[in-house]
C-alpha cells in the first residue's frame, strides 16, 4: 500500500454522526487526517470520549491523527424568543435590544451590550448566517429599530452578524479560555481561533498557551471577518496555520467576493509555507444525499488546484447521513485532480539552507522518477518546506517527536513517521529509512529516493544535505 493515496489532507468535524468506533475506523481507512472538535457544541465528557476513541483507532491502524480544537469565539446570538421563534415579515419594524433590556415580548434580545452605542442608521444586520437581513432605521438607546429587508422564521439562539462594526469583543472569551485549558489536558495538536480580526488576537492565544507551558501547540487563524482580510499579512506572520472559513466570510462580505479571496489567502499561505484549510459547504448536499452535486465536486477540485493543504467537512461528517462516503468522495476528487496538477514553483520565503535545498529538490523531483522524498526532522521544518514545493513524489517525514508527528499530518503531501529515537549519522538515516519503507512495501529494491536532512540531527532548522539514494533492498 502506498504511503499516501492522495496528497490533499482531509479534515472532518466529529459529531453525533461520526463519533462511534466503526465510523471513525472507516473514516481513517479512507484518508481522514485531521479530526475537528467543534467546541460550539458538545460537553467536555463528549469531547474527551471522542479524543480517546480517535487515539485508540489511529494507534490500531498505525496511522497519525491530528486533533484540531475549534474554539467558539465571540459569537453574537439572538436570545430566547417567545415560543422559540418569530416570523419576520418584509418591511416590518422590529426593535433589537441587549439581552438585559429585553423585557417587552416584541423586543428581540441580542447578547451584545454595546449595540445601541455603536449602531448607526443604514447599517446592515444579518441573522441566521445571513438568511435574514435587517437595516438599522433609528437608534433610541437601548433600542435599535430595524426594518426587515429579507424576512423568514427567526429561531432562538441564531447567530447575528454586524458586518459594518468592529465589534468590541475579546478575541478569547471566558468560555474559550476554559476550553483551551481542557484542550491542553486532552493533548490537542492545533487550536483554531474564531473571528480573528488582527494579529494581536493570535498573540493573545499564544500568550495563554505560554502560561501553560504549551507553546508547542499550533495556533490556527480562522479567516472569516473583513478586518482579518485588512490585516492578513500581520495575521499570517503571527499564526501557525490558517482556515479559509467561507461560511461567516460569505456572510460578513458579499458572497461573490469569497472565491477570489479564497485564492488570495491560499496563495499567501503557500508563499509562506503556512498550512491552509479550505472549509464550509464543500459537500453540503451530502448531509442528506449519498452523492455531491457537480458544483460541489468542482468547488473541492478548485480549492485543491488553488493550493490548499486540506479540505474540510463540517455538517457532512458531524450530523450528516453519509460521513464515510463524504470522506471517500473528498479523497476520490483529490486523487483525480492531483494527477494533472502543475504547481508554480514559489520563490523561497527565506534565504536559508533549507529553502535553498528545497529549490534543488524541486528540480530533482522533476528530472528523476523518485519513489519518495524522505526527510529527517526534529521540528517539522524541513518536511514543511519540502512539501511546499508540491513535488510529484510523496514526502515521508521521520521524526522522534510525537507532537511534530501529529502536526505534520495536516501538511499537503506529507506522511509522518514516528521513530523511537533520532539518528545522528547519515548511514543510520539511510538504514532507518530503508528498513521502515521496505518492511511496509512502500519501496522496493532499485527505487530512487531523495534523502533530506541535517547533520548533526538534533539542530533545529539544521537541514544541510540532499542525497539521491538507490534502495538496495539488502
Amino acid at each position: 500500500m502506498p504511503p499516501l493515496l492522495h496528497r490533499t489532507k482531509i479534515v472532518a468535524t466529529i459529531g453525533p454522526a461520526s463519533s462511534s468506533k466503526p465510523v471513525l475506523e472507516q473514516m481513517l481507512q479512507n484518508g481522514l487526517s485531521v479530526a475537528r472538535l467543534n467546541f460550539s457544541h458538545g460537553s467536555y465528557e463528549d469531547h474527551a470520549n471522542t479524543v480517546a476513541l480517535l487515539r485508540q483507532v489511529a494507534k490500531a491502524q498505525d496511522t497519525p491523527i491530528t486533533l484540531l480544537q475549534d474554539l467558539q469565539g465571540p459569537k453574537i446570538r439572538v436570545g430566547q424568543l417567545p415560543d422559540g421563534a418569530i416570523d419576520l415579515i418584509e418591511n416590518q419594524l422590529i426593535d433589537l435590544v441587549p439581552l438585559s433590556e429585553a423585557t417587552h415580548s416584541a423586543d428581540v434580545g441580542i447578547d451584545y451590550p454595546y449595540l445601541a452605542e455603536e449602531c448607526l442608521p443604514g447599517m446592515q444586520v444579518l441573522l441566521d448566517d445571513g438568511l435574514l437581513e435587517l437595516v438599522v432605521e433609528a437608534v433610541e438607546p437601548p433600542k435599535v429599530r430595524c426594518r426587515v429587508i429579507q424576512g423568514g422564521l427567526l429561531k432562538s439562539r441564531k447567530g447575528v452578524n454586524l458586518p459594518d462594526l468592529n465589534l468590541r469583543l475579546p478575541s478569547l472569551t471566558d468560555k474559550d479560555q476554559r476550553d483551551v485549558e481542557f484542550g491542553i489536558s486532552q493533548g490537542v495538536d492545533i487550536i483554531s481561533l474564531s473571528f480573528v480580526r488582527q494579529a494581536e488576537d493570535i498573540l493573545a492565544l499564544k500568550h495563554l498557551l505560554a502560561q501553560h507551558n504549551r507553546t508547542d501547540i499550533a495556533v490556527l487563524a480562522k479567516i472569516e471577518k473583513p478586518q482579518a482580510i485588512e490585516n492578513l499579512d500581520a495575521i499570517l506572520t503571527a499564526c501557525d496555520a490558517v482556515m479559509v472559513a467561507r461560511g461567516d466570510l460569505g456572510v460578513e462580505m458579499r458572497s461573490e467576493k469569497v472565491p477570489m479571496l479564497q485564492k488570495h489567502i491560499i496563495r499567501q499561505c503557500n508563499l509562506r509555507s503556512i498550512p491552509v484549510i479550505t472549509a464550509t459547504q464543500m459537500l453540503e448536499s451530502m448531509i442528506y444525499q449519498p452523492r455531491p452535486t457537480r458544483a460541489e465536486a468542482s468547488d473541492v477540485a478548485n480549492a485543491i488546484i488553488d493550493g490548499t493543504d486540506a479540505v474540510m467537512l463540517s455538517g457532512e461528517s458531524a450530523v450528516g447521513r453519509y460521513p464515510v462516503k463524504a470522506v471517500q468522495m473528498l479523497g476520490r476528487i483529490a486523487i483525480d485532480v492531483e494527477q494533472d496538477l502543475e504547481f508554480v514553483n514559489n520563490p523561497p520565503a527565506h534565504n536559508d539552507a533549507t529553502h535553498a535545498l528545497s529549490e534543488a529538490l524541486n528540480v530533482i523531483d522533476r528530472m528523476l522518477e523518485l519513489c519518495c522524498i524522505v526527510t529527517f526532522t526534529e521540528t517539522g521544518y524541513s518536511a514543511i518546506i519540502a512539501a511546499g514545493e508540491r513535488p510529484r513524489a510523496p514526502v515521508i517525514a521521520f521524526t522522534p517527536s510525537e507532537r511534530v508527528y501529529h502536526r505534520l499530518n495536516l501538511i499537503w503531501g506529507v506522511r509522518p513517521i514516528l521513530t523511537e529515537q533520532s539518528v545522528d549519522t547519515f548511514e543510520a538515516m539511510v538504514a532507518q529509512a530503508e528498513e521502515y519503507l521496505l518492511a511496509r512495501s512502500w519501496v522496493q529494491s532499485g527505487d530512487k529516493m531523495l534523502l533530506m536532512g541535517g547533520i548533526p540531527a538534533s539542530q533545529p532548522q539544521g537541514t544541510n544535505f540532499l542525497k539521491i539514494h538507490t534502495v538496495s533492498g539488502v
